[in-house]
């Protein structure tokens, strides 16, 4: 994934440098409790012998076909597959309550900082237990877009163990954003131009001859000038100061080997489950009693579906 190798690159570069804590309000701060809703609009996809059947669905309380493979039906019905003990759904492995913490935060002024999410679905454990949580990495000058690796996890069974290419990703919504119609000047390659750079040399010579080939800014070998249109486009708006109040354009991609659904005759498939989800924050960090992790980015790839942390 491009967005997991750019993460890396990063992280590795921000540990090179040295920044000030910021002082009074500090814009990188996403920290507190959240509750997720998932839209349940479920993008369902079997990578099997070098092609990829999908199916869609709308909840779990649905059977997904992937037709048949060497004369075995290839169907899942969802609500009974994600009951299994030994398989780990969504909500499992991404909470519908969170509390959210970024550790690092009063230790340096970088923009890239760890984030940890902690299961707070139950609130109050027993003596001894602690909540699930998993770590990740936010990126502030990438408007708070976040990515976690979801993967090896699962029951006892190995073809049901979460793959390293499972993840998490959205970005953390500021209070008071909004869209902005934007117009720029762009050339093919959607790159900024000026509309008023260069123009062609045709008409004009040398020693009586014409300079067709040659360029001038902003124009082709051909004698054409290079396209530079008004382009219309949406661009986020934050106010200054604004604080986090949810998390917007969240993706869940987890993946499990095809055996897991439908045993050793897929022996080498993938199966992998996408869905969307928003948050909305609840209220300041308070967590249940956890044990901290190390940040897991998902492994490069998610050949079930187009989930990249936003």
């Amino acid at each position: 994934m491009v967005k997991t190798l750019r993460a890396a690159a990063l992280l590795l570069l921000a540990s090179c440098v040295v920044e000030p804590v910021p002082t009074g309000f500090d814009g990188r701060d996403v920290r507190g409790n959240y509750a997720l809703t998932y839209d349940n609009k479920l993008k369902v996809q079997l990578n099997l012998a070098g092609a990829t059947r999908a199916a869609t669905a709308n909840g779990y309380g649905e059977v997904v076909d992937f037709g048949t493979y060497q004369g075995m039906p290839l169907k899942l019905d969802l609500a009974q597959w994600c009951a299994r003990e030994d398989v780990q759904c969504p909500d499992e492995v991404f909470w519908p309550k969170v509390a959210i913490d970024q550790p690092d935060l009063k230790a340096n002024g970088v923009k890239l900082q760890k984030l940890v999410v902690v299961n707070d679905t139950v609130h109050t454990l027993d003596a001894g237990v602690r909540a699930a949580v998993v770590a990740g990495l936010v990126n502030n000058d990438d408007f708070d877009r976040f990515l976690i690796g979801l993967g090896a996890g699962g029951g006892s069974n190995p073809n049901c163990v979460l793959l390293g290419v499972s993840l998490a990703g959205g970005r953390f919504s500021r209070k008071g954003e909004s869209l902005e119609d934007v117009t720029e000047f762009r050339n093919s390659a959607n790159m900024p131009c000026d509309p008023d750079a260069g123009t062609t040399d045709a008409g004009t010579t040398d020693a009586g001859t014409t300079d067709a080939g040659t360029t001038d800014a902003g124009t082709t070998d051909a004698g054409k000038p290079e396209t530079c249109a008004a382009v219309t486009f949406k661009r986020l708006k934050i106010p200054k100061n604004a604080p986090a109040d949810g998390i917007v354009d969240g993706r869940l991609g987890v993946a499990w080997a095809g055996g897991c659904a439908f045993g050793p005759i897929v022996a080498g498939a993938t199966l992998t489950l996408e869905t969307g989800f928003t948050g909305k924050k609840t209220g300041d960090y308070d967590p249940p009693p956890f044990t901290p992790v190390e940040v897991t980015l998902p492994d490069a790839g998610f050949d079930g579906g187009s989930v990249d942390g936003g």
